[in-house]
């Protein structure tokens, strides 16, 4: 006798006969058990299935209790006789057509009082729409766990803004002190041309540069990926932390780029220079000196 290859993913069934159709799911591993079908005496039930089934391709468990067992393209009809009686429990196989998982459908008939199904839909899940399935409740549950995660981190920062900034100590009052440098003169070769301005800040912990960026023109669109104060000795003093509003490209004149890092009201008061480099372009873009204001 045929086994099940189809994992069946059968909804719960009502014990009203009802004239609503019943869905049943097939998967490609095997099942634990078959679905069952509910059948009755002189009570047709007609299964429909999304795949051709191959002819004379049906097992059925006493099946000389049945008046009629009528194959179709892709329907099932079976009508039983009255030598079905309360409790019986009989298997079904089927065997589709064109060979593909699931190869076969195995089903439990089972008569039991008040219960019928009428028309049952037999439908094959592939592996790709189980797999879009699962796909998409993980994503919906990756996108709860971060709304999550978001609501608690902004729980925990606090206030933002200039209240922020107070309520975390990084302004004082004095506020936040800045200095414009002086007018940017570009070396030979140099991407940024003389309308490039800049401005130095210092906070109660931290240092920023923020620039203007101009093009000279005539390059590719650059992102700076790395900033490096070094000192009149040449020797590296900080690294900062880059932040630019967009790339630049050749026609533009006012690109924002932000650079910042830690330090305290005595650190980095030398003179600097300021080297820039994107992730591509190993040549550095120098703006010097950079002295940053004291508190």
């Amino acid at each position: 006798m045929s086994t099940c290859s189809g994992r069946a993913m059968a909804q719960p069934h009502t014990s009203s006969p009802s004239s609503e159709v019943r869905r049943i799911e097939l998967g490609t591993r095997p099942a634990r058990s078959p679905s069952e079908i509910f059948v009755r005496p002189g009570g047709t039930t007609v299964l429909l299935f999304d795949r051709a089934l191959a002819p004379d391709a049906v097992t059925l468990e006493g099946r000389e209790r049945f008046h009629r067992v009528v194959l179709a393209a892709d329907t099932l009809v079976l009508l039983p006789s009255d030598k079905l009686k309360d409790g019986t429990r009989l298997r079904l196989t089927l065997r589709y057509e064109d060979g593909s998982a699931p190869r076969e459908a195995s089903f439990l008939l089972v008569v039991a009082p008040g219960q019928f199904d009428a028309q049952v839909e037999v439908v094959s899940v592939s592996p790709s729409v189980r797999d879009e399935r699962t796909e998409t409740a993980q994503l919906e549950g990756e996108l709860l766990r971060l709304r999550e995660e978001n609501a608690r981190l902004r729980a925990e920062q606090g206030p933002t803004g200039l209240t922020g900034l107070f309520a975390t100590g990084l302004l004082d009052e004095q506020g936040l002190l800045g200095v414009k440098l002086g007018q940017y003169h570009p070396r030979p070769q140099s991407i940024l041309s003389r309308g490039t301005r800049a401005h130095v800040f210092r906070s109660t912990s931290r240092v920023a540069v923020a620039l203007l960026l101009a093009s000279a023109g005539g390059h590719p669109p650059w992102t700076a990926s790395q900033a490096t104060l070094t000192d009149a000795m040449g020797r590296r003093s900080r690294e900062l932390r880059v932040w630019q509003a967009r790339p630049l490209t050749a026609d533009d004149t006012d690109v924002l780029l932000i650079l910042e890092t830690e330090a305290g009201p005595l650190e980095l008061h030398e003179a600097y220079t300021l080297e820039l480099r994107d992730g591509k372009d190993s040549r550095a873009i120098i703006i010097g000196p950079v002295r940053f204001p004291r508190m």
